[in-house]
């Protein structure tokens, strides 16, 4: 499973009404999650807004455990998904 570890407990997404947050551990992982979004919505027939879709990262405490500064764009469908600071 794809995520992050919230006390002990795996956690990809939080759902609430037409709203979904994903959470994970590297860019990799995020990205392989918008994929299953993205194919899940295709089955249902259903489309991500990608206007509205915003991503963030946050960086670890650590500043030595940075591995980038710069990140490919994170994408649904081909389209390229806008990245947002805190």
């Amino acid at each position: 499973m794809v995520g992050c570890h919230i006390g002990g407990i795996a956690v990809n997404n939080f759902a609430y009404a037409d709203d979904i947050v994903l959470l994970a551990p590297s860019w990799h992982a995020l990205q392989h999650l918008l994929l299953l979004l993205d194919k899940c919505c295709k089955e249902l027939g259903m489309l991500c807004n990608t206007y509205k879709t915003k991503c963030l990262i946050f960086n670890p405490t650590d500043k030595t455990k940075i591995v980038s500064q710069t990140f490919p764009h994170f994408t649904i469908d081909g389209h390229s998904l806008q990245l947002v600071d805190v």
